[in-house]
């Protein structure tokens, strides 16, 4: 039996290293072979626990945008059932100096209702308004004209000339840079279209005294009862022809307060008729508001309708060359 070998010193160095150069990989492989499985299985549950939250906002959300849509919906159902016609017409302007028309008659002079089917709204996105008042000035027209520049705003008024007693209103009117249209030199329905001598007197006498008053020379005019007036004896249609070769243009309306057809309305009632049509206006819209001794609710009612339609992002201006007319009839159409 041979006795057993002795290594010396730097064999057994030799030795330890080799076996620790062949041992130490293998040992260091299989650590990072068992850190990798657990850091695998880590992100394995975080990736888990990503896709079940991920699918709860993604439910959360497909609900949140299914109540909106269904509540603008029905809010949209509610504002298309409740809605007014925005052109349907009133009850004819008729002032103090219309007392040659008899009760009757004046029931009779229903203006016509707009055939345009309304439509539904959509936002203004800096849409036009414009504010007009006819049948003034009256004894109410200084307190228009305050709220007016209290806001900051121009409005457009369709004068009658006789109004005698406010010419002082109606050159305040001007100075302040509101716009004067021209609506009637007396606003009596039988006079002024008895036949077509009459009409032109009537347009060229509030013309006149516009001009003369203010020193205005207006083109802007609005027919006493609208331009689809049914009280007319002269054809409409000569009538626009004569505004026309004399350089003048006509405005009717498609947002109405309907204070010629009431006066009872309240402010908000007067707000409401106006917004229904204004927010239903596929383009700018023109308003039709009275500016008469017993129409104070109008006055009333301004403040509260400026503010609304700024905070809706509409623009008020007055009329002025530009401005594309809103006409209810037009010849030939």
């Amino acid at each position: 039996m041979k006795p057993f070998r002795r290594f010396k010193l730097p064999q057994l160095l030799l030795i330890v290293a080799v076996a620790a150069f062949l041992i130490l990989p293998t040992v260091v492989t299989f650590s990072l072979m068992k850190r990798n499985d657990a850091a695998n299985s880590k992100m394995d549950e975080v990736a888990r626990k990503l896709a079940a939250e991920s699918n709860i906002r993604t439910v959360e959300t497909t609900e949140t945008d299914n109540e909106n849509i269904m509540g603008q919906d029905n809010r949209r159902l509610e504002k298309d059932t409740t809605a007014q016609n925005p052109l349907t017409l009133g009850v004819t302007e008729a002032t103090a100096g219309d007392a040659e028309l008899s009760e009757t008659a004046g029931d009779a002079l229903i203006e016509e209702e707009d055939t345009q089917v309304e439509k539904t709204a959509i936002e203004p996105n800096g849409k036009k308004v414009y504010l007009t008042f006819d049948d003034g000035p009256s004894e109410n027209t200084n307190e228009i004209l305050d709220i007016l520049a209290e806001y900051d705003v121009k409005a457009t008024f369709f004068v009658v000339a006789d109004s005698y007693k406010y010419m002082d209103q109606l050159t305040r009117i001007a100075a302040e840079g509101h716009t004067i249209g021209l609506h009637s030199a007396s606003h009596v329905y039988n006079r002024l279209y008895a036949d077509m001598d009459s009409y032109i007197r009537d347009v060229e006498g509030v013309h006149d005294t516009v001009e003369r008053i203010t020193g205005v020379d207006s083109k802007y005019y609005r027919f006493p009862g609208g331009s689809s007036n049914s009280v007319s004896n002269v054809s409409i249609d000569d009538c626009i022809s004569y505004l026309h070769e004399n350089g003048y243009e006509y405005y009717d309306w498609n947002a109405l307060s309907r204070d010629a057809e009431y006066t009872g309305f309240s402010p908000e009632e007067l707000n409401g008729n106006i917004m229904s049509g204004v927010r239903n206006n596929e383009g700018d819209s023109i308003v039709l508001m009275h500016d008469l001794d017993d129409h104070h609710n109008t006055v009333e009612a301004l403040p509260a309708l400026i503010e609304t339609l700024k905070a809706e992002g509409y623009t008020l201006c007055p009329i002025d060359d530009s401005t594309s007319p809103v006409q209810h009839y037009v010849p030939g159409e």
